[in-house]
């Protein structure tokens, strides 16, 4: 009956074309409906991440051609803005998980006997101040890089990840405007070239998360621009090895992205195999580059004044002589100033086999693990970065030197970055199925 308090409420409404009723969209959990229309709080944590990820993949490339200390000061900076947004927006701990795993691998088991192993080299270093102080530059430089890549959101947005090639074009750019001022200009020798010099390391190490990102996007003609500008770029210095690590780095990206998983095995045993091996370098070089240079070619005496300090104290070749001791021995008359600046020597005069063979077993497990990501542009890019930067090192343009640290860690960050921006990649597809029949 009508108006009575038992009749039955009316049938509400079906929309077309579903099998919802009108009304279902009302059931939306609170928090859903406050995060669809206004949230401060997720904004916030935006803006702090654009502004971090402005800092580190735009204003670090451009910086590092004008200011010798900006990547330190950059980097930091970054970082700890990364962390506040990550504090904000109380994401879960997901990557610290990630990051405890990494160390319990084989490589990272390594990376900590290498960096354990340069703190006890501490007590038979004659410079245990020096020393003790590079520890905790290295220290610290490693603790950004973590506490980066830990503050990273599991889905990081695609318009952050577009600054990643503009930033090092621009800086490229600025290191051509640069070069030629230093061309045209008649006190160009009283000019400090050391900024510019560490801006084209910084360039050549940082365009490859620009590449991987680009070719990852289907832009391959934008990535051989960049690359071709960032190479044109490091001829502005002729004694650079930046120019070098850049040609390295685009051979093995090439490699990689021909023959696949393979290529980037042979890399990871080839790699780590040079550094293992390196005493053996004054044995196998240097009769060639007598032979074909002299016996005063610059690379012919290093390679004979690394043989003359191996044989001189062949014990030393277990322990070495301690962290910091192959530029502060120049200094003090210990070493020849002939001997090599290089990466691989360094590690075997201070840190001796211990510390060579476990930095061999990170470099090359790291190597290997990239084989994991399901973008071979990624893979390749990651395969090229580790070739440029071995190169540089190798070359002793830099080593563990905090700009240089904080380099390799804002890299770091930019690659885990570009891993989980590709999600966007892959789009579902849409549902073909029809909506359940209303209900009577």
């Amino acid at each position: 009956m009508q108006g009575s308090g038992s009749s039955k409420p009316a049938a509400r409404p079906v929309l077309q074309g579903s099998g919802a009723p009108a009304g279902a969209t009302s059931a939306r959990p609170a928090h859903a409906q406050a995060t669809g229309r206004f949230d401060p709080t997720v904004d916030a944590a935006q803006l702090l991440r654009r502004v971090g990820f402005f800092t580190l993949v735009f204003l670090l490339p451009i910086g590092a051609v004008v200011s010798r200390r900006a990547a330190v000061i950059l980097t930091p900076i970054a970082v700890a803005l990364l962390v506040l947004a990550s504090l904000i927006d109380r994401a879960p701990q997901k990557p610290l998980i990630a990051i405890r795993n990494a160390f319990m691998t084989p490589g990272g088991v390594a990376a900590l006997v290498l960096l354990g192993w340069a703190i006890v080299s501490i007590s038979w270093t004659p410079f245990p101040e020096t020393a003790t102080d590079k520890v905790i530059q290295i220290g610290w430089m490693t603790l950004i890089g973590v506490a980066g890549v830990a503050s990273l959101p599991e889905r990081v947005r695609t318009a952050n990840l577009h600054l990643i090639p503009v930033g090092v074009a621009i800086g490229a750019l600025g290191a051509l405007a640069l070069g030629a001022f230093r061309a045209q200009d008649v006190n160009a020798e009283l000019m400090d070239a050391d900024p510019l010099e560490r801006g084209l390391v910084v360039l050549a190490v940082m365009v490859w998360p620009a590449v991987a990102w680009l070719v990852s996007r289907r832009r391959v003609l934008g990535a051989c621009v960049l690359l071709g500008v960032v190479a044109v770029a490091t001829c502005v210095m002729p004694e650079n090895a930046a120019l070098l690590a850049v040609a390295v780095g685009a051979a093995l990206y090439v490699i990689t992205r021909l023959t696949g998983d393979r290529g980037v095995r042979v890399i990871a045993v080839l790699m780590p195999a040079l550094l293992a091996l390196a005493p053996l370098f004054p044995l196998i070089l240097r009769p060639f580059l007598k032979f074909f240079h002299g016996p005063l070619y610059p690379g012919a005496v290093a390679l004979r004044a690394w043989a003359e300090e191996t044989g001189r104290e062949p014990l030393r070749m277990i322990t070495g002589h301690g962290l910091d001791t192959s530029i502060r021995a120049r200094v003090a008359g210990f070493l020849s100033p002939d001997a090599p600046r290089t990466l691989p020597f360094e590690i075997w005069y201070e840190l001796g086999v211990v510390g060579a063979l476990a930095a061999a077993v990170a470099l090359g497990y790291a190597i290997f693990a990239s084989r994991r990501h399901n973008n071979p542009a990624l893979t390749s890019g990651i395969v090229a970065c580790f070739g440029a930067a071995f190169t540089i090192a190798c070359f002793g343009a830099a080593n563990a030197q905090s700009w240089w640290l904080a380099t390799l860690g804002a890299t770091i960050i930019t690659f885990v970055a570009i891993q989980r921006g590709e999600f966007r990649n892959l789009r579902p597809a849409a549902g073909l199925r029809k909506p359940p029949p209303a209900a009577g």
